[in-house]
């Protein structure tokens, strides 16, 4: 099976205070190779981007993720907060990627 994204970047970062290891990876979404349902095709890449970042990680370990456009760094990062890694799935990204888009929608509502 073919991968859904592109690693282009990884930067790993150790954070003493907390003994923590953070790694960032820069990702890039492929686009689907035929007509396929778009929101089923970003949950299925999001978790073979999840499967492929938190595979040496024991179940026990918490994971935070934040995803901001590169293109538009004054975009503000979309952040997940910590939990365990059998916890996190695509489906939670979804949720949270929904929830700003509707408050970015609710702005616009108010501000027009």
């Amino acid at each position: 099976m073919a991968l859904r994204f592109e690693i282009e970047d990884t930067i790993t970062q150790t954070y003493s205070r907390f003994s923590a290891t953070g790694t960032q990876l820069e990702v890039c979404l492929l686009p689907p190779s035929g007509p396929t349902d778009p929101v089923s095709y970003f949950l299925a890449s999001l978790n073979d981007l999840f499967r492929h970042a938190l595979q040496n990680l024991s179940k026990s370990d918490m994971v935070g993720i934040t995803i901001q456009n590169r293109e538009d760094q004054n975009d503000k990062p979309v952040g997940i907060s910590f939990r365990r890694k059998d916890q996190l799935a695509a489906d939670v990204v979804l949720y949270v990627v929904q929830k700003v888009s509707n408050q970015i929608l609710d702005l616009t509502l108010w501000t027009s």
